[in-house]
């Protein structure tokens, strides 16, 4: 009779066991609720964004012959769009310049028409200076809700990557010249076209 009773007991803390094991089981292998803490990782970011000056659609674009150390002018691309909401198509030339190394730059004129005429008002240095892996300055364009123009610059380090200190210019028009009515400094950066973002 103890023997029976012995073997029921047995048998049931068995069973208990069993059961134990499987509800652990199942509990562990269910998906667990959804983290909603951020992840911040790159897996998650955006980091392929090519930076654009925010001129788009040209009216025409002309390739022009290096010299043989791979300098001059490459490329002019003009746009005819109306800036000042006179209904008269103003006219932008953007002028890719090679210099045969890993450095160039973009300069951009700015012309108003007037009449039929178009009359530069480009102010001074409004040009790029861009390099292999860092560019020390540039320029966009921005269209909507009004009008400006954004120049993002930074004076040249011990060496051309040496981060330094940025400064940002808008300009806006008024009186059918470029005035400009923002400066801020930034923060020390290598390319400054990430201060863009």
């Amino acid at each position: 009779m103890n023997k029976i009773k012995n073997l029921v007991w047995i048998l049931s803390i068995a069973i208990l066991c069993a059961l134990a094991f499987i509800l652990y089981n199942k509990t562990n292998t269910q998906t667990p609720m959804q983290d909603t803490t951020p992840i911040f990782s790159d897996e998650f970011v955006e980091t392929n964004q090519d930076f654009s000056d925010g001129l788009n659609n040209p009216d025409s674009v002309t390739t022009y012959p290096l010299d043989e150390y791979g300098m001059g002018v490459a490329k002019k691309t003009v746009y005819y769009i109306d800036i000042n909401n006179d209904k008269n198509r103003d006219r932008i030339t953007k002028t890719l310049i090679e210099t045969g190394n890993a450095h160039s730059y973009y300069e951009y004129k700015v012309e108003l028409n007037k009449n039929g005429k178009f009359v530069d008002i480009t102010p001074n240095n409004f040009k790029t200076t861009n390099g292999e892996n860092c560019d020390l300055q540039q320029i966009q364009f921005v269209f909507k809700p009004q009008f400006k123009v954004v120049l993002i610059s930074r004076e040249l380090g011990e060496t051309w990557n040496t981060p330094t200190l940025a400064k940002k210019e808008v300009f806006k028009l008024s009186d059918d010249k470029f005035n400009i009515v923002d400066t801020k400094k930034l923060r020390k950066v290598c390319d400054v076209k990430e201060l863009f973002y």
